[in-house]
């Protein structure tokens, strides 16, 4: 099911009780880039994507780069709430996101880094991991659970849930939210298999984002990131006005 808001979803998120899980993506559905790049209208929307496709010797350090330096915002403001509010009520609330794991080019911790940036949005999940990065999946690119947030490495996101129910305890239902269809139909799978109650959206957010093309300054930031370099769209704007 599509969902443009999650405002839309208030009453099925007020009908969760304790033992029931919401897992939610992080990238694109609780936060976006603030640069008008990355809005769905721009032509330089899904770049990243592109570049991860294609590979290079020195993808790690690009990446890594750009994620110290970039700034995000919510995509909506009411996330904290909605997460916080669930939290104090029993409910399991995590984040299940398709990410590198450990070190990763210039950053030390992909689990620490997304964490803070996460925390710095007043984003906060179940207190599971908190005090350590626990395995959750140990071969190939490990995955792993940190602050109540899931992280893939190698492995699917179907795969890192198993994990983490067989780890932990199995849910009661479970509400899944992610900006991409396909995991929101892998994770339905994977709950049909075990009979798991299940109820996934589509959600569709970050589309609705405002977008202004005068700022969208898409041709020199690719550059920018290919050369292991940032800046946000004020400051680039003030650059090529110079």
């Amino acid at each position: 099911m599509e969902c443009i808001s999650i405002k839309n979803l208030s009453n099925q998120i007020d009908q969760l009780q304790p033992g029931d899980w919401l897992i939610v993506d992080v990238d694109d559905t609780l936060i976006a880039p603030k640069a008008m790049m990355f809005r769905h209208s721009s032509t330089f929307y899904g770049f990243l994507d592109k570049l991860k496709k294609q590979g290079c010797d020195n993808l790690a350090e690009i990446l890594s780069t750009w994620r110290l330096n970039r700034k995000v915002m919510l995509t909506e403001e009411e996330w904290p709430e909605i997460l916080s509010n669930l939290v104090s009520k029993d409910i399991t609330v995590l984040a299940l996101t398709q990410m590198n794991t450990g070190k990763f080019g210039k950053i030390d911790s992909m689990e620490k880094w997304r964490a803070t940036e996460l925390e710095e949005l007043n984003l906060n999940f179940s207190p599971y991991g908190v005090n350590e990065i626990e395995t959750i999946i140990e071969h190939q690119e490990p995955a792993t659970l940190y602050q109540g947030i899931l992280f893939t490495g190698s492995h699917s996101k179907a795969a890192v849930l198993e994990a983490f129910i067989k780890k932990y305890h199995t849910p009661a239902k479970i509400m899944f939210i992610d900006d991409r269809l396909h995991q929101v139909e892998s994770i339905a799978d994977f709950c049909n298999t075990f009979s798991l109650p299940y109820f996934g959206y589509h959600y569709l957010g970050a589309s609705t984002l405002p977008y202004d093309q005068s700022m969208d300054f898409g041709s020199t930031q690719t550059q920018m990131i290919l050369n292991q370099k940032w800046s946000e769209d004020n400051q680039t704007n003030k650059i090529m006005s110079k």
